[in-house]
């Protein structure tokens, strides 16, 4: 039989402090007010494997006080805002080594409350062991659970300030909830680790491509990440590029005071070349000049300078598209392993996450406006469904032309509806444009 917290079973509390290979598979954690008939949560209800066992509890059971024994806890259209007691005990049991995970249910009505939760928790530190789910009611919970019910092994945030070279102490939020992503970040830290020095991240508009390369810096640990975007810098002149890149010396040309290159700015750091598909012309021959030897020539010098940085190219072109760019003896030299960074369609936990997070930064914004709390059910539908070609970028672009006229349009309307989401689509996140077919997918 499956364990249900039905009357019979053991008490609650008594579950809760159980020994791990005694405790409930699934601890299911909702409010008498949220399901009233506890028995629509069995384990074969939640379409668990056959053999499971899940255990219903309120989220004021003392019990839980005492710790969590059982490997996954669902958090069931709970308040996200009174989730602190339950994470902070996911996190415990982690750390004494286990691998508990809770997956948070959120009905789309919710979302803003959970982006206050998440924003709250990622600044504090202390956001891990978390799935996220979108769902209007029990139904869509069961559909989707089994799809949670995996390992979570990274942080679910990576935190970096909002402009990575300029003093500041503002940081931006990139969630880390899909196994994809964790995939990448595991390979991302792997190749730190292991001193792969040369990498190329692929990816379309908006993907992350940034946060992620500032994330190999973390784990790097050394020096300092440099940003260089060649599609803004990149203008044809070799001296220009060269100046830029490794730098020149006093008098190198009328007038010219000393400079010092990016390679040389990140020391044994990370230089970060974005927009990395105008690695031709000018580019390619200062690169090839630093990559096959290790050193490079700052203008104007007479002694060349070892280039102790790792270089990380970015681009949201094909890798088709960069090897056609130039010639293959060129392409080979940069010496690039690849990062493949998957589209947000492919991660509805993250598309979660940030959907959330971009509802509650508008919503604290609002002074005299009626700010929604949330989305209808129809119109989280249209933004699961959504290719989402810019991504982050485009997903945020869109929530803020629907937050916007449904402040100003409807006030005082609580839920964002599909007709603003596919206005909002309509201008920022068309389902057919020219661009679509040169950029990564991946």
């Amino acid at each position: 039989m499956f364990g249900t917290g039905k009357k019979g079973d053991k008490k609650p509390s008594e579950i809760s402090m159980m020994p791990r290979d005694m405790a409930p598979d699934l601890l299911v954690v909702a409010s008498e007010l949220v399901i009233r008939d506890r028995d629509q949560l069995t384990a074969e209800a939640l379409q668990l494997p056959v053999g499971q066992r899940c255990t219903v509890v309120s989220p004021f059971d003392p019990g839980l006080a005492a710790g969590i024994s059982s490997p996954y806890v669902l958090s069931l259209f709970n308040s996200p805002l009174d989730l602190d007691l339950l994470a902070d005990k996911v996190i415990a049991a982690r750390s004494a080594g286990y691998d508990t995970v809770m997956v948070i249910a959120v009905n789309p009505t919710q979302l803003v409350a959970l982006g206050q939760w998440l924003d709250k928790r990622a600044s504090a530190g202390r956001l891990q062991g978390l799935r996220l789910m979108v769902a209007s009611d029990l139904d869509g919970v069961c559909r989707q659970l089994v799809s949670r019910l995996k390992p979570v092994t990274e942080d679910n945030v990576i935190r970096m300030p909002a402009t990575t070279e300029v003093d500041n102490t503002v940081y931006k939020n990139f969630f880390v909830f899909s196994p994809e992503l964790h995939a990448l970040v595991a390979r991302i830290r792997g190749f730190a680790g292991n001193g792969i020095s040369r990498a190329c991240l692929l990816g379309g508009p908006g993907s992350g491509k940034t946060t992620l390369a500032y994330y190999y810096y973390l784990q790097r640990s050394k020096g300092k990440f440099v940003s260089v975007n060649l599609a803004a810098e990149s203008v044809g002149d070799k001296a220009a590029i060269k100046s830029l890149l490794c730098g020149h010396v006093s008098g190198a040309f009328p007038g010219a005071g000393a400079r010092t290159g990016a390679f040389q700015h990140a020391r044994d750091g990370v230089c970060f070349l974005d927009e990395s598909h105008e690695i031709n012309g000018a580019v390619m021959e200062v690169l090839m000049e630093a990559l096959d030897s290790g050193q490079y020539l700052p203008y104007g010098a007479s002694a060349k300078q070892p280039l102790d940085c790792a270089v990380l190219y970015a681009t949201n072109r094909s890798w088709t598209h960069l090897m056609n760019s130039v010639n293959l003896d060129q392409f080979t030299r940069l010496g690039a392993s690849t990062l493949l960074v998957p589209e947000l369609s492919k991660r509805e936990e993250d598309m979660i996450a940030v959907a959330a997070a971009a509802l509650a930064k508008l919503a604290s914004r609002c002074t005299n406006w009626v700010a929604p709390t949330g989305l209808s059910s129809e119109a989280w539908a249209v933004i699961r469904d959504c290719r989402w070609h810019g991504n982050i970028r485009g997903l945020v672009r869109v929530l803020e032309s629907a937050f916007v006229d449904t402040a100003t349009l409807r006030g005082g309307d609580t839920l964002i509806r599909a007709t603003e989401i596919e206005a909002g689509i309509q201008l920022w996140e068309p389902k057919s444009h020219h661009s679509h077919q040169i950029y990564s997918v991946a």
